[in-house]
C-alpha cells in the first residue's frame, strides 16, 4: 500500500518567481535543517542541498525556503475521557500554538476521542477557530489511527467548497436538468453536515446537497480498513486548506509547506484502521508528522515505538511531553522545527535515475539521502517513499 508519489496539485497558471516549476509526479521532500549546538540556522539556498535517489545524485527541480511558503499544520488533539484532567491546559497550549503561526499559515484542528473529528480549518487569528478549540471536551475513547488519517487527508484534499464546485454530474446521480426540475441545487456555501452523501439539509425554501468529502488517494489505499471512517467536517475558511484546482504546474510561487502534530496521552482503543494502515499512510505523504507524547504515551513502550516510527518514516520528530503544563513548551519545540523546513522536489523517473516499476507492478521502496554543503548543520528528512 502506497501512494505513489506525494505532489501538489497544480493550480491556475501563475508567473513564477524563481526560476523552478514542477510537474504533479515531483517527489517532495520537506527537509528541516538544524544546528546540533541549539544554534540558529541562517538562510540557505539549493546550492547548499543535495538529494540522492538510491544513492544516484538528483536535479532539483523545486526549491522553498522557509520564508517564502506559508504553512499548512494540521493540529490533531485527543480529546478522549483521560485528557479530562488536563483539558483545559490542552485547549490553552492549542491557542497559544495558534498564535505561534504566520498570518498567511493554515490550520485544520482535529479532535479525536471514539471518532475523529469533525474538525475545522482556518487562520491563527480566525474567532470562529478559536472558539471551536474552547469547546472541545474531552470524552470517550481514543481513534488514534482513524484521526491521523483524516489529518493526512485534510492535508492532502481539496476544500469542501472546492468538490462542491468540481462534483461531476455522476457523482449526484443527477443532471442538470433533473435538478432544476426536481428543486435540488448544488451550492458551495458551508454545506450542512450529514451523516452521508444521501441526505439533504435545508436551506430555506430549496434543498441543498451536501456533497460528502471526496475519498483521496490515501484513504483509497487503505481500504475496508477505514471504509466506513466518516469524514464530513464544516468547510474551511477561504484559502485555508484549499489546493490549486488542476491544471497548472506547481511553482515555488504556489507551494504550501505542511505538518501534522498528534497530541495523544494513551493508545489506541477505537479506530477502524490499524497501526500498519496509518503507518502506510504517513510514510506515503509527503507530509512530516509530529507525535507529541503526553502522560501514559511516554510509559507505554508499545505506543511510544509506534509514534517514533511514524515520526521517522515521515521526516518529523517525537516529543515527550513529561508534564501537562509543560504542553506550550513542546509545541514551541514544534513550530522552531517548521520554521527550519525546506520544500525541494526533483523528478527521478524523468531523470531515469531509478529502476522503473513495471506497469501493474507493485511499487518499491526508493533511499532518499539530503547532504549539506555546511557540515555544522543536519538535515532531517524522511528517509524514503514508494514509487
Amino acid at each position: 500500500m502506497a501512494l505513489l508519489c506525494a505532489g501538489f496539485a497544480a493550480g491556475q497558471e501563475q508567473e513564477p518567481q524563481t526560476g523552478f516549476t514542477a510537474d504533479v509526479n515531483l517527489v517532495l521532500l520537506h527537509v528541516a535543517v538544524i544546528d546540533p549546538r541549539g544554534s540558529d540556522v541562517p538562510p540557505l539556498s539549493v546550492e547548499d542541498f543535495t538529494v540522492f535517489d538510491d544513492g544516484v545524485k538528483q536535479t532539483v527541480e523545486l526549491f522553498v525556503a522557509p520564508a517564502d511558503a506559508p504553512l499548512d499544520v494540521a493540529l490533531v488533539l485527543d480529546s478522549s475521557a483521560s485528557m479530562k484532567p488536563v483539558e483545559m491546559l490542552a485547549r490553552r497550549a492549542a491557542l497559544s500554538f495558534l498564535g505561534r503561526l504566520a498570518p498567511d499559515d493554515c490550520a485544520f484542528v482535529l479532535p479525536f476521542s471514539d471518532t475523529a473529528g469533525p474538525g475545522r480549518w482556518g487562520r491563527s487569528a480566525d474567532p470562529d477557530l478559536r472558539m471551536y478549540i474552547g469547546r472541545i471536551r474531552s470524552q470517550g475513547g481514543t481513534a488514534l489511527h482513524d484521526a491521523l488519517l483524516e489529518g493526512l487527508a485534510q492535508l492532502e484534499r481539496a476544500s469542501p467548497n472546492d468538490l462542491v464546485a468540481v462534483a461531476s454530474e455522476a457523482e449526484e446521480g443527477l443532471d442538470s436538468e433533473e435538478r432544476e426540475e426536481s428543486g435540488i441545487r448544488l451550492d458551495s456555501e458551508p454545506p450542512v453536515k450529514t451523516a452521508g452523501p444521501d441526505k439533504v439539509a435545508a436551506s430555506g425554501d430549496t434543498p441543498v446537497i451536501t456533497l460528502p468529502p471526496r475519498r483521496t488517494s490515501l484513504l483509497h489505499e487503505v481500504g475496508d480498513a477505514v471504509r466506513y471512517l466518516d469524514l464530513s467536517a464544516p468547510p474551511p475558511v477561504i484559502g485555508c486548506g484549499k489546493r490549486l484546482p488542476p491544471g497548472t504546474l506547481t511553482t515555488a510561487a504556489n507551494a504550501r509547506r505542511k505538518a501534522l502534530i498528534l497530541l495523544s496521552d494513551g493508545a489506541d482503543m477505537d479506530s477502524k484502521a490499524g497501526f500498519y494502515d496509518a503507518l502506510g499512510a504517513a510514510r506515503a505523504a509527503s507530509v512530516p508528522v509530529f507525535p507529541v507524547a503526553m502522560g501514559y504515551a511516554n510509559d507505554d513502550p508499545s505506543l511510544k515505538d509506534h509514534l517514533e516510527e511514524i515520526a521517522r518514516a515521515t521526516g518529523g520528530r517525537m516529543v515527550q511531553n513529561g508534564k501537562p503544563g509543560e504542553l506550550g513548551e513542546s509545541y514551541d519545540q514544534v513550530v522552531s522545527l517548521l520554521r527550519s523546513y525546506y520544500l525541494i522536489g526533483y523528478s527521478p523517473d524523468r531523470l531515469g535515475s531509478s529502476e522503473q516499476t513495471p506497469s501493474g507492478g507493485r511499487p518499491r521502496w526508493h533511499d532518499v539521502t539530503v547532504a549539506l554543503r555546511r557540515p555544522n548543520f543536519e538535515p532531517l528528512v524522511r528517509p524514503g517513499y514508494y514509487r
